[in-house]
């Protein structure tokens, strides 16, 4: 046991006493382990001697292409649809800030439209499109063009809203285009 303490003793005086009496500045490059120093190890003035001047610019680059024209929102050119509409199947309505040349809707029977168009628009002489809104509707379903069916008068667009299981239904709102 005095053996052990007296080893102890040595030992932890010897480092001390290394730590205490290194002069300074006696470090050198054999005593340093590479990697081993941080930026916080050395002095301001041995982290200023480390950076250099700062190298002179490259030459810049030619233009990219240019932008596209026109401001942000601005309206772009008429299109060339005769009449279009937005049919809302909660309210049984046109949305009138997006229909043209459509003047009016009913539904005489579940999942069925008929739309009146302007004078001039024979529905059975263009390729109607139509297809689900998906912002108004509360389910999803399909909607398809019949033309001019049973359903409604003559000289009507018919349109019929089916829900995913293939029955009519008064949930699906659409879109209409008349090319």
């Amino acid at each position: 046991m005095v053996v052990s303490l007296i080893a102890l003793f040595v030992a932890l005086g010897g480092t001390s006493y290394a730590a205490l009496k290194i002069p300074k500045n006696s470090v050198g490059s054999p005593q340093v382990i590479n990697g081993s120093l941080q930026k916080g190890d050395l002095s301001t003035k041995a982290v200023a001697a480390l950076k250099g001047n700062r190298g002179a610019a490259g030459a810049q680059g030619s233009p990219g292409p240019a932008g596209a024209s026109g401001a942000v929102g601005a309206t772009g050119p008429a299109g060339t649809a005769r009449a279009y509409a937005e049919v809302d199947s909660t309210t049984q309505s046109l949305v009138t800030a997006r229909t043209k040349n459509i003047t009016a809707v009913a539904r005489p029977s579940t999942g069925t439209y008929c739309l009146s168009p302007a004078a001039g628009i024979d529905p059975r002489a263009v390729a109607i499109v139509a297809t689900e809104d998906f912002e108004l509707s509360s389910e999803d379903g399909i909607v398809q063009v019949t033309g001019t069916g049973t359903d409604c008068p003559a000289g009507q667009l018919e349109v019929q809203t089916d829900d995913t299981g293939g029955f009519l239904a008064n949930t699906i709102s659409f879109h209409l285009i008349v090319p």
